[in-house]
């Protein structure tokens, strides 16, 4: 039974590994595209969830309206969701840039100076960080698959990261 159960994990952990290759390729190489996607398709969730939920039971309308006036929502609040996507990337990376430095600095507002200057940097170089962050995510992904498989050692697992997030940030910042 013990056996068993332990061949059945190994398995399992076996199908993991592939499917995480797999995304960590996508990751790698496609990251950006699939990142605003994502976006389109939760912004979009939302918009259409909000109007379906609060603004159709207000206009007392039929239902082929209501349907209508849902995907007109979605596509709305998808577009939305991407166009505001860097501003959001902007304002998390002022936060968190304000959080970390702020108890290492008696002043608070060089500590706010440093958050402006995350800000402007994340705000202006978005699609790049993302492209990059994307790749290096999808290359630890990738080496931590493969390292399932067949233990490799640190040296040559940072050397798999560093090729696949470098060709994979050149393929994205390219396209």
């Amino acid at each position: 039974m013990i056996l068993q159960l332990n061949v059945n994990l190994q398995s399992i952990e076996s199908v993991l590994a592939i499917i995480f290759l797999i995304m960590g390729l996508v990751l790698v190489f496609y990251g950006r595209k699939l990142v605003k996607i994502i976006t389109f398709i939760v912004g979009g969730i939302v918009g259409a969830i909000l109007i379906y939920e609060y603004l159709i039971p207000w206009l007392n309308i039929s239902e082929p309206f209501t349907y209508i006036l849902a995907l007109l929502g979605f596509i709305i609040s998808g577009v939305l969701a991407i166009a505001i996507v860097h501003l959001l990337g902007a304002v998390i990376a002022g936060y968190l840039a304000y959080r970390l430095i702020n108890p290492y600095f008696q002043d608070w507002i060089l500590s706010l100076l440093i958050a402006i200057i995350a800000f402007a940097i994340v705000l202006v170089l978005f699609n790049k960080l993302l492209s990059i962050g994307t790749a290096v995510l999808g290359a630890i992904l990738v080496s931590h698959s493969i390292n399932i498989f067949i233990p490799l050692g640190i040296i040559i697992s940072l050397i798999i990261v560093v090729v696949l997030a470098v060709a994979g940030a050149y393929y994205q910042l390219k396209h």
